[in-house]
């Protein structure tokens, strides 16, 4: 059973809704989803969020990734934190701190 999502990212249409990953382009190989790792996607080049979530790479990775349709489901979002089930857990624009965000989905650094 998926836990509830509660707070993060107020109104954005993808938080709590399974990753629509037909939608990302990411380099050969790039494997975005794996057993007991949550992952954060990167939209937006920001190096900043490799540095933020560093603390926590044995337990989330981070890919870059495009968006195939900028009109469609990821239109003005620059990153989103996923959980290991699939599920949308943070995005910005409009999330909360990423830092909490990370703490609250995936334990202390």
């Amino acid at each position: 059973m998926t836990a509830p999502i509660r707070g993060g990212s107020g109104g954005h249409p993808l938080l709590g809704r399974r990753l629509p990953s037909h939608e990302l382009t990411t380099p050969p190989g790039t494997v975005l989803l794996r057993p007991l790792r949550g992952l954060l996607i990167d939209l937006a080049g920001d190096d900043a969020l490799r540095r933020t979530a560093a603390p926590w790479a044995g337990r989330v990775d981070v890919v870059t990734a495009g968006v195939r349709n900028p009109g469609g489901p990821f239109a003005g979002t620059t990153a989103l934190l996923v959980r290991p089930d699939g599920h949308v857990a943070w995005t910005a624009p409009g999330g909360t701190d990423l830092i909490d965000a990370l703490h609250r989905w995936f334990g202390p650094r």
